[in-house]
């Protein structure tokens, strides 16, 4: 189902500045990404909306710094776990 969006023409010398060709394509990365940014989408989904492959999107992430993983407390817990286990290693020796 295609629907037209009205967008006001302030945005199009904006969009027309964006990387690529297709003002539609530009328009549905910059969506992507904003639903990415806000948490409303997965990373594969924003990355299938964008109409990319998930390495392209990454790509595209990066090439605005935006992040695309987030390092949790759980990541952190996990990291000072290993780094205690590899510490009692290191000093038994």
């Amino acid at each position: 189902m295609n629907r037209s969006v009205d967008l006001p023409k302030e945005f199009l010398p904006i969009i027309n500045t964006m990387e690529g060709t297709d003002t539609d394509n530009k328009i549905k990365e910059t969506l992507a990404i904003g639903l990415f940014v806000e948490k409303q989408v997965t990373l594969a989904r924003a990355a299938e909306l964008a109409g990319k492959p998930m390495t392209d999107f990454i790509e595209l992430l990066r090439s605005k710094k935006i992040p695309w993983m987030e390092y949790t407390d759980e990541h952190l817990e996990d990291d000072r776990q290993v780094i205690q286990e590899l510490s009692r290693d290191y000093d038994d020796e």
